[in-house]
Parts: structure tokens; C-alpha cells; sequence
């Protein structure tokens, strides 16, 4: 009978295990790069959106005094379409966590080589980020402000508008204010590390949603 050993039974199946964990890994790695990619498609659609819309409102209502009232859509706008600019940022923070605190160690590990040799722990110390977030951040305030202001100095309404006009202005300062303080502590979020166990679990839940 031609039988093999045990151990080396033991290492076949060790490889063969290797093999497959290789294999997720990879498979994993890819849809989140997708998903990361589409992230990023989706960020510069939300961007395009806002700016032809913005434009619209505020041509409109600054060059025809019959439409000024219009202008009181512009803060809502621009808030609307920076939360979900914003959360599309703090999503894709959440995958290259992951990607650079979990998958590729691992995956490193498997293939026997430097960690810090894989493409996200390379961009995380050689890449800043931040600056586009925080240009929305400041848009989404100049927009809001500079609408609410304009009218309250060129507003010849009825008592109605002008009452909608106060309760707009405190919710969007309020709902302003929070997006800020919710989401500015992310353009830092790049230099501060997580531990794996927290980052797999923040991870696959932005994966999944």
C-alpha cells in the first residue's frame, strides 16, 4: 500500500486551507475595491448634482427679483447633498480601514511578505486627505448663510413667508451645525488607528449597506 504519512496528510491539508482562506481574501479584496471605486463615482455625481442645481436656484433668484423667494431652497440644497457626500466619505474611510488594519496583514501573512509593501498601508502614509470634505463642509456654510442673508436684507414678502422664513433659518443653522460637528472629526480619521477587531466590524457593516 502506498499510504501517505500523516504529517504529510497534515501539510497538504494545511496548504489546501491556505489556498482557500487566499482565495476569500482576494475575492473580498476586490468588492471592496469595486465598492470603493463606486463610492468615489458616486461622491463626484452627488458633486455635479449640487453645483448644476445650486447655479440653477441661485441665478434664478438673484437675477429675477419675482423668483427671490426660490433662494430659500439654495441652504437646503446644499445640506441635503452634503450629508450624503459626507457619509459617502466616512463609508469609504470605514473599507480602507479595514482593507489596511485587516486584509492585508493577513493576506500579507498568507503570501509571506511586508504588510507595508500593500497598496493601502503605502497610501495611507504618503497621501493626505481631507481638503475635498472640508470644501464641502465650507460650501454647504457659505451657500446656507450667504442665501439667508441675501434674502433677509432684499425680502419684500407677506408676514407668512417671513415666518417661514425664521423657522427655515433655525433649522438649517441647527441642521448645518450638526452635519459640521458630526462629520469634521473624519478629515483626521486617516492618521488615527483603530483596533482590527472595531475596524472589521465598522467595515463589513459599510460594506453591506
Amino acid at each position: 500500500m502506498n499510504e501517505r504519512s500523516i504529517p504529510e496528510t497534515g501539510h497538504l491539508a494545511a496548504l489546501h486551507s491556505d489556498d482557500t482562506r487566499i482565495g476569500h481574501y482576494e475575492q473580498v479584496r476586490e468588492d471592496i475595491r469595486h465598492e470603493m471605486k463606486m463610492r468615489m463615482r458616486q461622491r463626484d455625481g452627488f458633486a455635479a448634482q449640487m453645483g448644476i442645481l445650486l447655479t440653477l436656484v441661485l441665478t434664478v433668484g438673484i437675477a429675477n427679483s419675482g423668483y427671490r423667494q426660490a433662494l430659500i431652497l439654495a441652504p437646503m440644497l446644499a445640506i441635503f447633498y452634503t450629508l450624503q457626500i459626507m457619509h459617502s466619505y466616512r463609508k469609504h474611510d470605514l473599507l480602507a480601514r479595514y482593507l489596511k488594519d485587516v486584509l492585508e496583514p493577513d493576506l500579507s501573512s498568507l503570501h509571506n511578505i511586508d504588510p507595508g509593501r500593500e497598496w493601502q498601508a503605502y497610501a495611507s502614509k504618503t497621501t493626505r486627505s481631507g481638503n475635498r470634505r472640508g470644501l464641502f463642509l465650507w460650501t454647504m456654510w457659505v451657500v446656507g448663510a450667504g442665501a439667508m442673508v441675501y434674502l433677509w436684507f432684499f425680502m419684500e414678502a407677506s408676514q407668512e413667508f417671513r415666518l417661514a422664513y425664521y423657522i427655515a433659518a433655525g433649522a438649517y443653522a441647527l441642521t448645518m451645525l450638526f452635519i459640521t460637528l458630526a462629520f469634521a472629526g473624519d478629515r483626521s480619521g486617516r492618521s488615527r488607528s483603530r483596533h482590527s477587531r472595531s475596524v472589521h466590524r465598522s467595515a463589513t457593516g459599510a460594506y453591506l449597506s
